[in-house]
């Protein structure tokens, strides 16, 4: 009796000293155990209604104890997560998937025909597997020059698209002239020149092979229609005079006999003027 009389005070005194260190300190902080949202993935789809991310309903957020601690998000809120939902923009059912690829119906280009990216190129709602147009530019894949570029020259220009008729259209050709230079590389990209020759290479600026330059004499006069007001009547030589004062086609800069026509410029003693003119 004594001693429980003894021990009584030491008792008291340590019931006294536990509660008001109990009622000085600080309740646990029970968010300081985890985070919520690490990385700051917490908030609102991308698209959608209301929200301070960009909208579309609230974020579900689940939680998984154990080794690993993870997130699952849900960001079209339709109660499966993003890891196991086929669809993560779209609202849907899982389950709903005919083609058995890894996407779902509501959600999938080709719902039919298994796909591995589900790409749709052209935009139009039919993915490149099951598109008959999958570049969108008007003309079937079968007959299309270029199946995977858009390329209506096929149809407005079909002669110029293909001009090395191997069946693919200029856009997707890297040699359009089959010479077997790339046209990154060619002087003449749709003219077959493999020497690559260009006899006025030293002229300034001047990068187009002979197989393809229409203005050799590089005067800005076009010399592939001689005798046409405007294109170049003398194009070995440059000028910039183009008259023709005997009409025969020989522009004067460059006529044996400027004012008699000869178009054969015969000159029999090379003096420089021609036979008709020279008395």
């Amino acid at each position: 009796m004594n001693r429980q009389r003894k021990l009584l005070p030491v008792m008291i005194a340590f019931f006294l000293v536990f509660c008001t260190h109990a009622a000085m300190a600080d309740p646990p902080d029970w968010n300081s155990f985890f985070d919520e949202c690490p990385g700051n993935q917490c908030g609102a789809p991308p698209s959608g209604g209301g929200g301070g991310g960009g909208g579309g309903g609230p974020l579900i957020v689940f939680y998984t104890w154990g080794p690993l601690f993870s997130v699952q998000e849900d960001i079209d809120a339709d109660g499966y997560n993003d890891a196991i939902d086929n669809c993560i923009f779209t609202p849907n059912d899982p389950s709903e998937n005919d083609d058995g690829d890894n996407f779902g119906n509501l959600c999938d280009h080709c719902p039919q025909i298994a796909t591995e990216n589900n790409i749709d190129s052209d935009g139009d709602g039919l993915g490149d597997e099951c598109d008959p147009d999958r570049d969108g530019d008007g003309v079937y894949n079968e007959n299309d020059t270029c199946p995977d570029v858009m390329n209506a020259a096929q149809i407005d220009f079909p002669n110029e698209d293909d001009p090395d008729n191997d069946g693919l259209g200029n856009v997707c050709d890297d040699d359009d002239d089959n010479d077997g230079i790339p046209d990154l590389l060619d002087n003449c990209i749709t003219d077959a020149n493999p020497d690559q020759e260009n006899s006025d290479f030293y002229v300034s600026g001047d990068i187009a092979g002979d197989r393809c330059d229409y203005d050799y004499d590089n005067d800005g006069l076009d010399e592939t229609h001689s005798g046409i007001t405007g294109v170049d009547r003398c194009p070995n030589l440059q000028s910039t005079e183009n008259g023709d004062a005997d009409g025969d086609g020989i522009g004067d800069p460059c006529d044996n006999c400027p004012f008699v026509a000869n178009t054969d410029q015969a000159d029999v003693d090379q003096d420089g003027k021609g036979d008709l003119c020279d008395g």
